[in-house]
């Protein structure tokens, strides 16, 4: 069973019906102890990093998933799912997030590139232990839709970086715990390739 987390923030049809497509049973909620009880649990989302942390506040959901991250339970955090992850957002005068890895959010600027990025990019594997599916090979191309980006991180998690005025943060593992900054549910063949090797690896 797949859990999506349903905070009011974000792209969660489109998520729930990959994961259908795969094969897997999904439940979309934002009930606390359906979260806490989750297997996988996958955090979508497009729109603010403070807007998500009203909602999973008002929700009560911000212990479970942080619960559920630290114990390296099988984990999906997509766009904004991924942005929460890190400590800090500098969108809308600046916001605490979930602090579960080092890393700010900050906004690219718009001097060298269009903002926001929106289709498709490169991502480049950093680490090819860490990155071990068979559907993602170096330079797979991946669709993207931010104005916001993860510089950095604690090396070891970053998976696959990619160039957009300059190179930034583009998934990170870490054991049960994935981040992708780009969509896998509207990447395609390798997107949905993507989905089913992460849960063939962990359930």
């Amino acid at each position: 069973m797949i859990t999506i987390v349903d905070y009011g923030v974000g792209n969660i049809a489109s998520v729930q019906k990959a994961f259908e497509f795969i094969g897997h049973d999904v439940l979309v909620s934002s009930d606390k102890k359906a979260i806490i009880d989750a297997d996988f649990l996958v955090v979508p989302g497009q729109g603010a990093c403070s807007q998500a942390m009203t909602q999973l506040k008002k929700l009560d959901l911000v212990s479970p998933i942080k619960d559920h991250v630290l114990a390296n339970r099988p984990f999906l955090g997509i766009c904004l799912g991924f942005q929460i992850l890190f400590e800090y957002s500098e969108e809308h005068g600046g916001v605490d997030a979930l602090n579960l890895f080092p890393g700010h959010v900050e906004l690219f600027p718009s001097d060298s590139q269009k903002v926001p990025q929106m289709g498709w990019n490169t991502i480049h594997i950093q680490d090819a232990h860490a990155f071990t599916l068979p559907s993602i090979q170096q330079d797979s191309h991946v669709y993207f839709v931010h104005s916001f980006f993860v510089k950095d991180t604690t090396p070891d998690i970053i998976a696959t970086r990619t160039d957009y005025g300059q190179s930034y943060v583009s998934a990170i593992r870490s054991g049960n715990v994935w981040g992708t900054q780009f969509h896998p549910e509207k990447s395609g063949d390798i997107g949905l390739g993507m989905l089913r090797d992460i849960t063939a690896s962990l359930i």
